[in-house]
């Protein structure tokens, strides 16, 4: 068999492979929508082969050189997108192409490529050929058929532009979905673990060389306030294991930058972070430096629009003087989970157990009305995950204070009142993890606050519930709710305020002391 006729069959396979390349990467283009260029350039790379393969085989090297390197790059832009835009891998939720037609898509790319590549060497293999020939004749002529010295082969290096490609890539694919986990947290740190979907491509290996990470509010991006950075190991992942990070610590940086990105989180429907690391990572055996800067966004919890009661009661004063009990569920948009518990301790060598308890965080809140602490509201944190989270409130309210203070408070309920409401506002005060006062989680937490507003008459009837109606006569209650609803929905913006809030303010407190909150 021929060289020439190898070249004719190499043409027939780059023509049948282009053309069902050309068909079904067409079909990607249209539910992509990130990587248009990088599928341009595989349509564009197969549409010329078509026409470039149908020239007959001929002593061209650098022809075939060159659609063999175009072909080549096309192939690995193929591979691109099928692990960053198909469900293969977990980078992406099934888009309505299953992931064995991406990987026909690439597998029909390569053949392209080895097409080029197969054509290129047989080329390679006839200039030789015809060379080696014509020195042999030299030889036979000149020097009486004595061999003659082959000549070096040249060696082709293709150098590609990688850590452009690997800054194009990150810039442009959608960051993946994935779990945050935090726990273990101090003053100086807070451990952290990264879960996510996203498995190595099969028959590869990716390596993440140690490096330094660090994290910022978008804001400070032209000069970097680090609120927290990583140091992280050198890291390999074998193919189809999922990448992630397990208990790996997160130094804390600038406090006022970390209270404002929790004010962020508090009070916007989605808040951003930034990101900035230098990488080494190798993909097979192609490693590339790169260099980071991403940001990320994430919901917020919009100003806890979204918080719901479910129960509020009266209980017996504990330790801590608590003796109201609220049960209300918040909801957590983000894909975070914060863990205030430490497990308990394992057996000793002696097999005997050294501790059973199980120490957990509490967040401490002050209750604030018209802009006043009037009480404490205490919140053991358990596990704060993604979605609803429902939590139990222990609280008491400072009685002194309230009554010395009823008409200003008063006064600053009545717009809530005219529409049948109340509300009351809760801001951070403090925050202890195993018995240690964590400053800088406090200094985050009292930047925020947080505002309930229910109709009077769920509250009511939810702390009339609580006491499965004894020692409350249901029917005084209600007719003093509607006496002070009353009053003030019939409080005008012109009449003098001074005398509703003094009554409003004795039927008020007569109110909370008949249901036992005061």
């Amino acid at each position: 068999m021929n060289l020439t006729f190898l070249g004719f069959l190499a043409r027939a396979g780059i023509l049948i492979s282009a053309i069902i390349t050309l068909g079904l990467n067409a079909k990607f283009l249209t539910i992509t929508g990130w990587n248009n260029e990088l599928l341009g350039y595989i349509i564009a790379i197969a549409v010329f082969s078509l026409v470039a393969c149908l020239v007959p085989p001929y002593p061209n090297f650098l022809y075939d050189l060159f659609w063999a390197l175009a072909a080549s790059i096309s192939a690995l832009f193929a591979l691109v997108i099928q692990f960053v835009d198909s469900g293969c891998y977990g980078v992406r939720p099934d888009n309505g192409v299953n992931c064995a037609v991406y990987k026909a898509g690439t597998a029909f790319t390569f053949l392209v490529a080895l097409g080029w590549i197969a054509s290129t060497f047989l080329v390679r293999l006839d200039i030789q050929g015809a060379a080696d020939e014509k020195d042999a004749q030299k030889a036979d002529r000149k020097d009486g058929g004595k061999p003659v010295k082959k000549k070096k082969k040249i060696k082709f290096r293709i150098i590609y532009a990688a850590p452009a490609f690997a800054n194009y890539l990150i810039d442009n694919i959608a960051i993946p979905e994935v779990e945050v986990t935090l726990l273990n947290p101090t003053n100086d740190s807070i451990q952290f673990s990264v879960l996510s979907n996203i498995r190595v491509p099969d028959a590869m290996s990716v390596t993440f060389n140690s490096m330094r990470a660090q994290f910022f509010r978008p804001e400070t991006r032209d000069d970097p306030i680090p609120f927290a950075t990583i140091h992280l190991p050198k890291l390999k992942f074998p193919a189809n294991e999922k990448i992630t990070l397990v208990n790996q610590s997160l130094t804390l940086g600038d406090v006022d930058q970390f209270a404002a990105l929790v004010e962020d989180v508090a009070y916007n429907s989605v808040f951003s972070v930034a990101a900035q690391a230098n990488a080494k990572i190798g993909v097979g055996t192609l490693t590339t430096k790169v260099d980071l800067v991403e940001v990320v966004s994430f919901s917020g919890f919009n100003n806890f629009t979204d918080i719901q009661i479910n129960k509020i009661g009266i209980m017996p004063p504990d330790e801590q003087d608590n003796n109201i009990y609220a049960e209300v569920v918040i909801f957590n948009p983000a894909p975070i989970t914060v863990t205030l518990v430490r497990p308990p301790l394992a057996l000793s060598s002696s097999n005997h157990v050294t501790d059973l308890t199980t120490s957990q965080g509490e967040v401490t809140l002050s209750i604030l009305l018209a802009n006043l602490p009037v009480g404490q509201a205490t919140i053991p944190i358990a596990n704060v995950t993604p979605g609803n989270n429902t939590f139990t409130i222990n609280a008491n309210l400072n009685t002194p204070v309230i009554q010395e203070n009823i008409q200003e408070i008063i006064e600053s309920q009545i717009p809530y009142l005219r529409d049948g409401n109340t509300t009351l506002t809760a801001t951070g005060l403090s925050v202890v993890y195993n018995g240690q006062h964590l400053e800088y989680w406090e200094k985050a937490l009292q930047a925020i606050r947080i505002s309930i507003t229910r109709p009077v008459r769920e509250i009511v009837a939810m702390v009339m519930d609580s006491s499965g109606g004894e020692g409350l006569d249901s029917v005084v209650v209600g007719n003093l709710v509607d006496r002070i609803l009353e009053m003030a929905g019939g409080l005008g913006e012109d009449e003098n305020e001074d005398g509703y809030t003094e009554g409003l303010g004795r039927l008020v407190l007569r109110l909370l002391t008949l249901l036992g909150v005061l």
